[in-house]
């Protein structure tokens, strides 16, 4: 099942910043958080107008849903296709978000991994002129889309193999992967390796894992 990770949401959340207090975009759209407008209403559950304030929790509980449950299935669909890698699924939701699909970019799925990391940095334009802003993002987005991830494959004696919150044998559990399967490195260390599985990152037994 595709899902994002935190490179996904802390790329946008760069690219977008975040405004807790309603306000007007320039073509009169009220907007608030990482770029929450009234088209997400069936998310944020409530009306977007003059006035409205939410914490910096909500702003980023709406964002993450917005690209979880609004843009990955835009990309996701054309997974069979793709086979996506976890960085190109991350750096076109991104994209997506952004600029609303991935259709265009690759031009209803009939474009290679190539053309599209190539063309993606044509999308830098508003009115037909160029912005430093989108030029930038162009640029982060394609840098994560084209870079290789990192798997490994859980192999424990028994099964599962533990997720931990931090780098250490007396952490909190916040999640168990089952044996053989293979997972998506954030980081490696001798130790304790960083690894992201179902949404869930934490930390890991690097021994328990066969790259």
């Amino acid at each position: 099942m595709a899902k994002i990770t935190k490179n996904c949401i802390n790329l946008v959340k760069e690219f977008e910043g975040c405004r807790l207090k309603a306000y007007q975009d320039e073509v009169g759209v009220w907007t608030v958080g990482y770029g929450i407008t009234n088209s997400d209403k069936s998310i944020t559950k409530v009306t977007i107008e003059k006035g409205l304030v939410i914490t910096q929790k909500t702003a980023d509980l709406w964002l993450e849903r917005a690209l979880t449950k609004k843009y990955l299935p835009l990309v996701a669909k054309y997974n069979k296709k793709y086979n996506w890698s976890q960085n190109q699924i991350d750096a076109l939701v991104s994209f997506c978000y952004n600029i609303g699909s991935i259709s265009g970019l690759t031009a209803n799925g009939t474009r290679s991994n190539k053309v599209i990391a190539e063309k993606m940095l044509e999308y830098n334009k508003a009115g037909g002129k160029v912005y430093k802003g989108l030029t930038r993002r162009r640029k982060a987005e394609r840098a994560l889309f084209i870079k290789k991830s990192t798997y490994a494959k859980v192999c424990t004696k028994t099964d599962p193999l533990t997720i931990r919150c931090a780098a250490n044998a007396s952490a909190k559990k916040v999640g168990k992967i089952p044996k053989g399967t293979k997972v998506n490195v954030v980081k490696k260390g001798s130790v304790w390796t960083k690894v992201n599985y179902k949404n869930v990152t934490g930390y890991v037994a690097t021994k328990y894992l066969k790259y």
